[in-house]
């Protein structure tokens, strides 16, 4: 089975209040994840770019994978993931400049 993946980026942070509380729901996230053993909340690589190849505002990336695309986007609908994103607010781009992506694996 294809693994799943979240690929995100913050290209800038505008309320570090709203954001600081997103960040506490989404690393409880995590960390129950974690706990549970279930290789479904994996994350693979977080923090500061290293090095950047294209552009130059990347604050802060994160690659998480999942055991299935569906699981991925499940992660993402969950009602845990909902209620961290409600910490940014009714205009998230007032809290924080970002992307994310769900992507399926090769």
């Amino acid at each position: 089975m294809k693994k799943g993946y979240w690929s995100g980026q913050v290209l800038e942070i505008k309320n570090p209040e709203k954001w600081n509380k997103y960040l506490e729901k989404y690393t409880a996230i995590a960390e129950k994840e974690i706990k549970n053993n279930t290789g479904n909340f994996k994350p693979v690589g977080m923090g500061e770019p290293t090095k950047m190849i294209q552009g130059k505002e990347l604050m802060y990336a994160a690659l998480v994978e999942f055991n299935s695309l569906q699981d991925a986007l499940d992660c993402y609908n969950s009602e845990d993931y909902q209620n961290a994103l409600k910490e940014l607010g009714e205009n998230p781009e007032d809290t924080v400049i970002r992307s994310l992506a769900i992507i399926e694996g090769v």
